[in-house]
């Protein structure tokens, strides 16, 4: 009887240099260390996603414009991006403000994707997590 090995979070162990598929594009990939991370994600289903196919589905996600969208504020403020840096939006405007828990601030922005959809959202600052919800209308 052959054991699989899981990681921490239940999925099946990925050596680096396995070469692995795609589940949003099909194409067949090399598993590789990203710095801190790697070059695949997991999709809530349990099926392997390469970088291309996340920007691919953070892109599409976007162009939607119908639901919440989770991603980062650049680091210095002026984009939106995905996990890899990906530019999905631009800052159009930025303000932070006291939130009332121990004097800790909470920053707001609205911003302009590449397709004209306007968006806001609210989070921890730059560099950090952000939940953006669409708004009604498009850039002029």
């Amino acid at each position: 009887m052959t054991h699989t090995q899981l990681d921490v979070n239940g999925h099946r162990r990925i050596e680096m240099g396995e070469t692995l598929y795609c589940s949003v594009t099909g194409k067949p990939f090399v598993a590789a260390r990203d710095g801190f991370t790697f070059n695949y994600a997991w999709g809530p289903d349990g099926n392997i996603i390469s970088d291309e196919g996340v920007r691919q589905l953070d892109t599409e996600q976007i162009k939607v414009h119908s639901k919440p969208v989770g991603a980062y504020l650049s680091g210095d403020g002026k984009h939106i991006t995905g996990w890899k840096g990906n530019i999905l939006a631009t800052v159009t405007q930025h303000s932070t403000s006291r939130t009332g828990w121990y004097g800790s601030r909470i920053t707001h922005i609205q911003a302009v994707d590449q397709f004209g959809g306007l968006w806001y959202g609210k989070g921890a600052g730059s560099g950090m997590y952000i939940t953006l919800r669409p708004m009604k209308g498009k850039a002029k």
